[in-house]
């Protein structure tokens, strides 16, 4: 007969935590997990994991990498025995784990009280640690430096090797002709020759052995012989020196083996802590409650832990004021599949194991028994029936008002009617011994017992009857139908049999039963309204939430937009004050011409970006002696040049000034075109070469001088009134240079700085006459 534990797949879940152990040490301790019976211990078992699980949740699980059983080791070292060096780095990975540990909850912001208390218990050895270190190596090999003696021997050793080697290589070289391989060999752990037979009287030394064939003789020559000798010596020097190492770091070990058996019955109790608590934390479970005396089960959206997590529902499973939960419904619902995880539930809880739902509440029971599925015996020649009901007949023996009680499809396996009245009667017979009892029924007799005893609450796993479907909501305080037929139906069975099955069923049905069948249906299908409508709820409520969310966050974003534009708009007013005060200066202090004035004019107007106008499109094909009207100047004047990038140059009282065609208005074409002269010079000798700015930023000081120079000369011979050099601010040199060949040329009337929209400092606005 199984066990609660394999009825209930506890086994399973044991598995599942103890890969979350980092030793066989809290392996055996999960598999040997049972049922509580002492309140105080098992409340400590679960404070202890609750503390390690809010521990997991912010800095992750506590680093026990290091931990292995190492009594095996601690009890040689208590017999004198030599521990070797792989054996000793097993303590000194002990030694860190424990290190590892008391870190992790120094660094903690958690406070904890029984996980602190398991550290403070737990004692280090720096001192052992640090030889173990000096003294052996990663591989588990004594390093040089753990004596000076053997270090010394060590250092002789290859002083032989490499001198033996040499003169071997050079016996190679030698023989070679009397040698089978070229190369020597190893026997009996000495290096030798393999000499041909017949050539064995030639080179004197200890023969070791000889090839099958008889025909290689493997020699040892004699020179090489007393060197080997005195190897042979050396290492034996060194493995009593290494076991005189091992043998001291041992007896440390020895000393400490009371502290070390307390540690690494801690470190396990840890490992144990930590595996239940991981899994607590990955499976979303809590911390269950539990009461000596309880009279309630409450399991807040209880979860089967076996089941995928993105398929599993969750249903809550409470008895308040019942001892007993009698619950109905179709076929394939779920019935089963809720007893199961009430009672997996439950055995977790008192097995000292969060169990995975909101809030869970169980009394301390004594015993879990369960009667599920269909555990027919064959080796006693037992039907379905006789099976179950001599498990009901142990559980009736057993059972006691601290017990749960768990029967799957009471009564089932006989005829309908002895069935339900069987059922009817154990069921009466478990409410007289007290104890808890989840059960699940199709039968219409036990359902009507239900509702009419005050021990006992009816609850349903609900059925969607438009998508003809199982929902695996359990439905409290409610009856529930099996949907027997409609199942049937919807599985591919003929309808004409669906058809007669439905008559045959209402013609054995009472007026009452027809009634209350109607009734259930019509109170589920209201449940199942009432749920969509619930959900609907819930749905817009998260809809109006998100609007509001969206609208405050919207209502920020303008507060912010409009403090910015309102900054930026402050700003550029202080940049344009400054640039009107540096023009005005300017003014003051210079002797401006007339085209110098209009050119200060349309800067100032340039600044005032905030404020202007939106730009016309020029819909006109402008051209040559068209009169225009420029805007900003509210002058009129004539084009004499197109350029290109739609760019002109239109006349304003014999002053040329460089445009952009959106800058003016199309006011008639010429009556008259003019010609304007741009320079009284010979044209041989003029090369269009300049255009009003250039810029020299990159260029080396020579070059870029003699570019300005051929720039100035061009722009007078082409009559711009005023031009802009670009050189940039960088170490101020090219700026520095232009400035003093501004000064030397004659037909310079002066110069400045760019305003803001002119480049800065970075260039030079050049007026000729």
């Amino acid at each position: 007969m199984k066990t609660i534990y394999e009825t209930l797949e506890m086994n399973e879940i044991k598995h599942q935590i103890q890969t979350y152990c980092a030793s066989t040490l809290g392996k055996k301790q999960i598999e040997d997990l049972m049922l509580f019976d002492d309140l105080d211990d098992l409340n400590e078992s679960l404070d202890k994991v609750d503390e390690a699980m809010r521990l997991i949740a912010i800095q992750g699980r506590m680093p026990l990498g290091g931990l292995s059983d190492i009594m095996m080791y601690l009890e040689k070292a208590n017999r004198d025995g030599t521990l070797l060096g792989d054996e000793l780095l097993k303590i000194l990975h002990h030694l860190e784990c424990i290190q590892s540990v008391k870190n992790y909850l120094l660094s903690s912001e958690v406070k904890t009280h029984y996980l602190q208390e398991l550290s403070d218990g737990l004692v280090e050895h720096p001192h052992l640690m640090n030889e173990i270190r000096r003294c052996i190596m990663p591989d588990g090999q004594v390093s040089d430096h753990a004596s000076q003696t053997l270090s010394h021997i060590r250092k002789q050793i290859r002083q032989i090797q490499s001198h033996i080697r040499s003169q071997m290589d050079a016996l190679v070289k030698e023989s070679k002709d009397m040698l089978s391989i070229d190369q020597m060999t190893t026997k009996n752990d000495r290096l030798v020759l393999p000499v041909k037979s017949n050539y064995k009287s030639q080179i004197k030394g200890l023969v070791h052995s000889q090839s099958a064939t008889g025909q290689t003789l493997y020699i040892e020559p004699e020179n090489i012989v007393n060197m080997n000798n005195q190897l042979s010596v050396y290492q034996s020097e060194e493995r009593e020196e290494v076991m005189r190492i091992l043998y001291e770091i041992s007896q440390i070990v020895k000393g400490h083996f009371i502290h070390f058996r307390f540690n690494l019955e801690i470190l396990e109790e840890l490992d144990f802590i930590f595996a239940k608590a991981q899994y607590g934390y990955i499976h979303q479970c809590c911390r269950p409650h539990i009461e000596e005396k309880g009279h309630r089960i409450s399991l807040k959206q209880a979860r089967h832990p076996l089941i995928d997590e993105k398929k599993v529902v969750a249903n809550d499973i409470i008895l308040l004021q019942h001892r007993m939960l009698l619950i109905s419904g179709s076929n394939t619902g779920g019935k089963t599949v809720t007893l199961k995880t009430a009672g997996l539930l439950s055995l977790m809880a008192i097995c000292g194991i969060p169990v995975p739902c909101l809030e869970a509440h169980i009394p301390l029971f004594d015993n879990i028994y369960a009667d599920l599925g269909d555990e027919q015996s064959i080796e006693q020649s037992l039907s379905t029936f006789s099976s179950h009901m001599m498990k009901i007949i142990d559980i009736l023996k057993h059972a006691t008002a601290r017990s749960l009680v768990i029967l799957d499809e009471i009564g089932s396996g006989t005829d309908p009617q002895e069935g339900e009245s069987l059922a009817e009667s154990i069921l009466t017979r478990f409410i007289e011994i007290g104890s808890f009892v989840l059960a699940s029924t199709h039968y219409g007799k036990l359902k009507t017992f239900a509702k009419e005893h005050p021990e006992i609450l009816m609850a349903a796993v609900s059925f969607d009857l438009e998508a003809m479907r199982p929902t695996y909501q359990l439905k409290l305080d409610s009856v529930g139908q099996s949907y027997a037929i409609e199942i049937a139906q919807l599985l591919g069975l003929e309808q004409q049999i669906v058809d007669q099955a439905q008559t045959l069923k209402i013609a054995s049905m009472s007026e009452h039963e027809r009634l209350m069948e109607l009734l259930e249906k019509k109170q589920e299908q209201l449940e199942q309204k009432e749920t969509e409508l619930q959900q609907l709820m819930i749905h817009n409520q998260k809809l109006e939430k998100q609007y509001h969310h969206q609208l405050h966050q919207l209502e920020q974003q303008k507060n912010e937009l409009l403090k910015k534009a309102k900054d930026e708009a402050n700003q550029l007013l202080e940049n344009a004050k400054e640039n009107i005060d540096l023009v005005v200066e300017t003014i003051k202090t210079s002797s401006l011409k007339q085209h110098e004035i209009i050119q200060a004019k349309h800067d100032l107007e340039q600044m005032k970006f905030m404020a202007q106008e939106p730009i016309m499109k020029q819909e006109h094909s402008l051209k040559v002696g068209d009169r225009v009207k420029v805007v900003k100047m509210n002058r009129e004047g004539d084009i004499v040049e197109v350029l290109k990038n739609h760019m002109i140059t239109v006349s304003l009282a014999g002053l040329n000034i460089k445009l952009h065609e959106d800058e003016v208005i199309y006011m008639h074409p010429a009556t008259k075109i003019k010609n304007v002269k741009k320079a009284a010079v010979k044209k041989s000798t003029i090369t269009k070469t300049g255009t009003y700015e250039i810029n020299v930023i990159g260029k080396r000081y020579e070059e870029a001088m003699a570019l300005v120079d051929k720039f100035l000369d061009d722009a007078l011979v082409l009559g711009y009134p005023h031009v802009r050099v670009i050189h940039g601010m960088g170490t101020g040199v090219l700026r520095k240079g232009i400035r003093k060949m501004l000064d030397k040329n004659k037909h310079v009337v002066s110069y400045r700085d760019g305003g803001p929209n002119e480049g800065g400092l970075g260039a030079t606005l050049v007026y000729f006459e």
